[in-house]
């Protein structure tokens, strides 16, 4: 059981005080100590801080010592105005103390970068599998047609339309690679004109491209890297299922 109460106010914050004596302890001693109930109102706000970056538990080890720390470690009470007289050198308890209270929220913020990088490949792992479901929706529709053709400069380029369900997969091998400031970008063009399907930016995987009509054509060309309002340049191909 730890001698001094004063020093498990963060471990109490976390809920981290496996010993149900010392915790009674703790709570008889936070009721008449009022440095004691400042620090624990402050431990809590930074763990709710903490908290709402990201709903994920940390990594067991770091977890675990992080918290070990923490239940020996006491944060100073706040620091009233002296006079240059009264100022005098930290003692080595109290910079011990800072120190290791400096570790654990270097911990804590390593954490939440972990965790931050940990939701970002979760997210990215999301949109990828909500694409592929989108592909096989259309190309399992009972629909379905299909047409392949030589882009100029080489590669092919083929799609799969299917009308209910209002979507056409593109996918091309062998393009020739382009310089960074330029991108392939997609078109559907109907009696209308053409309209943009957004851009071709891995060419080596499926994408849907727009919204399908059967009497849409697919053409693809080379635009600024950003995308083009209306097309700069010649069709590299051009694809119809009708």
């Amino acid at each position: 059981m730890t001698e001094d109460l004063h020093a498990l106010a963060g471990a109490y914050a976390l809920d981290a005080i496996d010993d149900a004596r010392e915790r009674r302890s703790f709570e008889e001693h936070l009721a008449g100590c009022e440095t004691c109930a400042t620090e624990l109102r402050e431990f809590r706000a930074t763990t709710a801080r903490l908290g709402m970056a990201a709903a994920e538990a940390p990594p067991p080890r770091l977890r675990a010592r992080v918290l070990a720390d923490v239940r020996n470690v006491r944060q100073l009470p706040p620091a009233s105005p002296r006079r240059p007289a009264d100022v005098r050198p930290l003692r080595p308890r109290r910079w011990r103390r800072a120190a290791a209270a400096g570790l654990a929220a270097a911990a804590c913020l390593v954490t939440a970068a972990s965790v931050g990088a940990a939701v970002h490949e979760r997210q990215r792992v999301e949109r990828a599998e909500t694409a592929y479901r989108d592909v096989a929706s259309v190309l399992s529709a009972p629909d379905a047609r299909s047409a392949t053709g030589r882009a100029a400069g080489g590669g092919t380029v083929t799609i799969v339309a299917s009308a209910s369900r209002g979507g056409v997969v593109v996918a091309s091998s062998g393009l020739r690679a382009l310089p960074s400031s330029k991108a392939y970008q997609l078109w559907l063009i109907g009696a209308d004109g053409p309209r943009s399907a957004g851009l071709l930016r891995d060419p080596g995987r499926p994408v849907v491209a727009g919204s399908w009509s059967p009497r849409d054509k697919l053409g693809v060309t080379v635009e600024p890297a950003g995308g083009s309002p209306r097309p700069t340049t010649e069709p590299l191909v051009l694809l119809s299922v009708t």
